[in-house]
C-alpha cells in the first residue's frame, strides 16, 4: 500500500464530529454523540423511536437538564436534525459557551402530543429517558407548528415539570389554552417565547396573535416574536438557534 493510499484511507476512516469541521480542542470534549432508541408505549401498543442528542464529554456520573424538542406533522424523529440541521446548531450553542444539556426528540406520529400519546410521554417516555441518561430534574420543552402546539399544551398542563416554553409557529385552540392557562396562579408557569413568521399561510399569524394575548390577559409571561418568514424549514432553525439561548439562561 502506498503512503498517500494509507492517508486517504485514514482519513476516511475517521469518525465524524456532528459538531462539523475540525476543531484543535480535545476529541471527546468537543464532539457532540446523536443516539436513536427504540421505547415500547403500552399506552399506544407500538414500538416508538427517540433520538437523544448528548453533549461533547457527555459523563454518565453526571447529570443535565433537559430540552424535549418535539417535531410537527408529518416528520418523526429524525426531522430536526435531517431537515433543520438541529444537531450541528445544538452543538454550536454549547461550544459557544452554552450550557451542555440531553435534548430528547420524539417521534411524535401524527398524534399532537395529547390524548394517550400525552400518557406516553409523561408515564413511559419521559421516566425512562430521564433515568437513563440521568436528567437533574430541569427541562424544557420546544417545538414547531404541531411540535409549537405540544409545546404550549404540555408547558401548559404540566407547569410545573418545566423550566421554559419556545412554541415556533405553534397550531393553537385558544379556547383550550385558556382553561389550562387558568388553572393555576401566573407565577406557576414557566416563562413561553412564541415566535411566527409574518408569511405564514398554514398557521396564520392573526390566529397566533390572538393566542398570545389570551396567555397576557391570563397574567403569564409571554413573549411574542413576529418576523418575516413561512412555516418551512428556512424559518425554524433560527428559531432553534433563539430557543437555546433563553432555554439555556433558564437552567442556570
Amino acid at each position: 500500500m502506498t503512503k498517500r493510499l494509507f492517508l486517504l484511507l485514514a482519513v476516511a476512516l475517521l469518525p465524524l464530529s456532528c459538531g462539523g469541521g475540525a476543531d484543535p480542542e480535545p476529541e471527546e470534549t468537543t464532539r457532540c454523540k446523536v443516539e436513536r432508541i427504540t421505547l415500547s408505549s403500552p399506552e399506544l401498543n407500538m414500538q416508538l423511536g427517540v433520538t437523544v442528542w448528548l453533549p461533547g464529554g457527555y459523563d454518565e456520573t453526571k447529570t443535565y437538564p433537559f430540552l424535549y424538542l418535539l417535531h410537527g406533522y408529518g416528520d418523526d424523529n429524525d426531522s430536526w436534525n435531517q431537515k433543520g440541521n438541529a444537531s450541528t446548531i445544538i452543538n454550536r450553542y454549547v461550544k459557544g459557551g452554552g450550557v451542555p444539556m440531553v435534548v430528547i426528540m420524539p417521534d411524535g406520529l401524527q398524534m399532537f402530543y395529547v390524548g394517550d400519546y400525552e400518557t406516553y410521554i409523561h408515564e413511559t417516555m419521559m421516566p425512562e429517558v430521564e433515568r437513563r441518561y440521568h436528567c437533574n430534574g430541569k427541562r424544557a420543552v420546544a417545538g414547531l407548528s404541531m411540535g409549537g402546539y405540544g409545546t404550549l399544551y404540555h408547558a401548559l398542563k404540566y407547569p410545573g415539570k418545566f423550566k421554559y416554553a419556545y412554541a415556533m409557529s405553534p397550531a393553537t385552540d385558544e379556547a383550550g389554552f385558556k382553561v389550562l392557562a387558568s388553572a393555576h396562579e401566573p407565577s406557576y408557569y414557566p416563562p413561553i417565547t412564541i415566535e411566527s413568521g409574518t408569511q405564514d399561510y398554514t398557521v396564520r399569524i392573526e390566529g397566533v396573535r390572538s393566542c398570545v394575548r389570551m396567555l397576557e390577559e391570563c397574567g403569564l409571561k409571554c413573549e411574542f416574536i413576529e418576523r418575516g418568514g413561512g412555516h418551512d424549514w428556512a424559518f425554524w432553525p433560527v428559531c432553534l438557534e433563539k430557543a437555546l439561548v433563553k432555554i439555556g439562561e433558564s437552567f442556570k
